[in-house]
C-alpha cells in the first residue's frame, strides 16, 4: 500500500508523522501484525523509525536498513515513490486546469493533494495479480467517492440548535480528499 502526506517540516518530525505512520500501518491490516520497515540512511526517517518502533508493541516492528548509497536495494520503494510523485502531478494539474491558474506549493490546498494520491491509488492501481492495494489487504473491492479533487460540493452541517431550524444545513465547500480511519 502507498502512503504519502506532508509534513510540517523536514527533520525529526515529531507526533504527526509517527500518527500517519501508524494510521497507514493500520489501514494495511498490520496494526497488531509483525512488521518489516525497510530504511535509508536519511537522520530525519531514522528519526521516525525510531519512534515507530518505541510506539508499537515490543518485537513487532523489525528495522532492516539498506546500505549506504545503495538505491537499486530500495527498487520496490522507489518505484512506488514514483507513482504517487505522478499521481500528486496529475492531481496538481487537474486541480489548475479546474480553476485556471498555476498554484503554488505553498498554498495550504496542497498539504491535502499527496494523501489523497495514495488514497487513490491504494484503491484503483490494478496491480499484475489483477487486484488493487485495498483488495488485497480487505478481501473486496473499495468503494471511491466519485468526487473531483477540488470540486465543489454541498455538506451537511451538525445540527444546530433547534432555534436554528429555519436555517440551511447545508454549506459549499472543496472537495479534498477522505480520512481513513482504521483500527
Amino acid at each position: 500500500m502507498y502512503g504519502a502526506t506532508t509534513v510540517p517540516m523536514k527533520g525529526s518530525m515529531g507526533q504527526f508523522a509517527l500518527d500517519k505512520a501508524l494510521e497507514l500501518i493500520a489501514e494495511a491490516g498490520d496494526a497488531s501484525q509483525r512488521i518489516m520497515v525497510k530504511t535509508d540512511q536519511e537522520n530525519s526517517v531514522k528519526a521516525l523509525i525510531e519512534d515507530l518502533v518505541a510506539q508499537r508493541e515490543e518485537g513487532r516492528t523489525i528495522v532492516e536498513e539498506s546500505p549506504v548509497k545503495s538505491s537499486g536495494s530500495n527498487g520496490v520503494v522507489e518505484r512506488a515513490a514514483q507513482s504517487v510523485e505522478g499521481q500528486i502531478r496529475v492531481v496538481l494539474m487537474a486541480l489548475e486546469e479546474k480553476i485556471g491558474r498555476q498554484i503554488d506549493p505553498e498554498e495550504a490546498v496542497v498539504t491535502f493533494i499527496p494523501e489523497y494520491s495514495a488514497y487513490v491509488l491504494n484503491r484503483l492501481e490494478v496491480g499484475k495479480d489483477g487486484k488493487t492495494a485495498y483488495e488485497r489487504t480487505r478481501g473486496k473491492k473499495a468503494t471511491v467517492v466519485g468526487l473531483e479533487f477540488g470540486e465543489k460540493v454541498l455538506w451537511r452541517k451538525k445540527k444546530a440548535n433547534k432555534m436554528a431550524k429555519l436555517r440551511s444545513r447545508w454549506a459549499y465547500g472543496i472537495f479534498v480528499g477522505v480520512r481513513t480511519r482504521s483500527g
